[in-house]
C-alpha cells in the first residue's frame, strides 16, 4: 500500500474535523446549549410599551442648564440675567415634581404633577411677596420629548412672570 499524498492527508483531516464539530454541535443542540429558530426579541411596540410603563412607575431626575431672568427692582426694573445648572425631578408614582432654583418647588415641598401629552406641568400654591407684588403660585413645565424647561410665578393680578428657561436631560446614575 502506498503512502497517502499531502492533499489526501489534508482532505482526511478536514473530514475528521467536520465530523468532530458536527458531533459537538449536535451534542450542544441536544443539551440545550444552542437553539435554532429561537424566539425573536420583543417588537419595537413591546419595547416602547415597556419603556412607557417603566417610565410611568419611576422617579426620574433631570440635570438642567437654565437661563435665569430675575427682576431686581420691582417688575418694571431691569432683570438680572445669568446661567446656572440645576436639578429637577418627576415622580410619576406619587404625581409630584420638584426643581432646585430661586423659587424652588423643592424635594421636601413638591408640587402637584399633571401630564399634558409630552409636557409635565408641576405647580404649587404660594403666598409670598417678591418684586413688590404678592406671588400666588409657582409652576414649571418640562417637555419630556425636547427637554425644554420653563419656570414661572403667578402674581396676585393674574400675570405670569417667566423666571427660568432652559433645557434638561435625564440624569443617568452610575451603577456603583
Amino acid at each position: 500500500m502506498s503512502k497517502p499524498s499531502s492533499i489526501q492527508t489534508v482532505l482526511i483531516s478536514a473530514a475528521a474535523v467536520a465530523v468532530l464539530f458536527s458531533g459537538l454541535g449536535w451534542l450542544a443542540y441536544s443539551e440545550g446549549w444552542i437553539h435554532f429558530n429561537a424566539p425573536s426579541g420583543p417588537s419595537s411596540e413591546d419595547r416602547l410599551a415597556a419603556s412607557k410603563k417603566s417610565e410611568s412607575e419611576e422617579n426620574i431626575t433631570f440635570l438642567c442648564e437654565a437661563n435665569y431672568s430675575v427682576p431686581t427692582n420691582g417688575l418694571e426694573g431691569p432683570n438680572k440675567v445669568y446661567k446656572e445648572m440645576m436639578a429637577a425631578g418627576l415622580d410619576y408614582k406619587s404625581k409630584a415634581g420638584w426643581y432646585q432654583g430661586i423659587f424652588s418647588i423643592s424635594e421636601s415641598r413638591k408640587g402637584a404633577l399633571v401630564l399634558q401629552g409630552d409636557k409635565a406641568v408641576v405647580s404649587r400654591p404660594a403666598m409670598f411677596e417678591r418684586f413688590g407684588v404678592m406671588v400666588t403660585s409657582e409652576q414649571f413645565t418640562l417637555n419630556r420629548s425636547t427637554g425644554e424647561f420653563t419656570q414661572s410665578l403667578t402674581i396676585k393680578d393674574g400675570r405670569k412672570i417667566e423666571i427660568i428657561h432652559g433645557y434638561c436631560g435625564k440624569l443617568t446614575k452610575a451603577p456603583f
